[in-house]
């Protein structure tokens, strides 16, 4: 039994990133990316208000815990697609062994 190739590990692509494994886009994964976005750039505003507004630290924390939410939302569905049974047949199962002196006695 040959193991497909699932995806090219040295070419990033935000269309794997977001899709499920059926192949249609994860809402879960573009909600979490746009989340990431936004509280990546509400922590530069707050460090900008940080360094020379206000000197709160109040919009860090909140950008903080922002962006740890839309990262659990991305990987939810990296957790939900290790549990279904394809996935862990596919990791089970034994590999044929391809040595020739196998395929001469068979």
């Amino acid at each position: 039994m040959k193991i497909p190739k699932i995806g090219d590990v040295k070419r990033f692509s935000f269309g794997e990133m977001t899709s499920n494994d059926n192949g249609k886009t994860s809402g879960t994964s573009v909600a979490g990316l746009y989340i990431i976005f936004i509280g990546g750039a509400c922590f530069l505003l707050g460090c900008i208000d940080k360094l020379w507004i206000t000197k709160s630290i109040d919009v860090i924390t909140q950008a903080i815990t922002f962006t740890l939410i839309g990262a659990t939302l991305l990987g939810v569905k990296n957790v939900m697609n290790g549990k279904k049974p394809a996935a862990t047949e596919l990791a089970e199962a034994p590999a044929e062994s391809t040595l020739p002196d196998q395929q001469l006695n068979s």
